[in-house]
This record gives C-alpha cells, structure tokens and sequence, in this order.
C-alpha cells in the first residue's frame, strides 16, 4: 500500500476558468499529481493529492503566475 500525500491551500482564485486553466498547468507539470478546487469554500482552497510528494513551490510558481496567491492550511 503507498502513502498519498495530501496538501490543502488557500487562495485568491475565484474564477472557474482560470481555475481549469491552472489544474490543468498543475497536471501538465506535474502529472502524478491530483489537483482540485473548491471555489465554493470562503478560502477558495485548492487540494493536491500525490503518491510522490507535493511539490509547493512548483504549483505556488503556477499560481503567481496567474496573478494569484496561496498559503497552506493547517
């Protein structure tokens, strides 16, 4: 049985496009990875599942990228 890491951020995202533009830049750098929004939650959280560890500063690279920021929740 492997171990999944599971890390959970918070984020300015707030539009469903851009949204689908960045899981699918996540999944392109990082295709272990499973990423996921919810744009409902007030903290706009973003949710990344990986057999191989997460890779934060990756991803936080494709969310500035965007314009946006994130920071991990406890």
């Amino acid at each position: 049985m492997s171990d999944i890491n599971i890390k959970v951020y918070k984020t300015t995202v707030d539009n469903r496009e851009q949204a689908k533009e960045i899981l699918r830049d996540i999944r392109e750098e990082l295709p272990e990875s499973c990423p996921s929004f919810d744009l409902e939650n007030c903290d706009k959280v973003l949710r990344v599942e990986s057999k191989r560890g997460v890779k934060e500063v990756q991803i936080k690279k494709i969310i500035k990228n965007y314009g946006h920021q994130m920071e991990v929740l406890p």
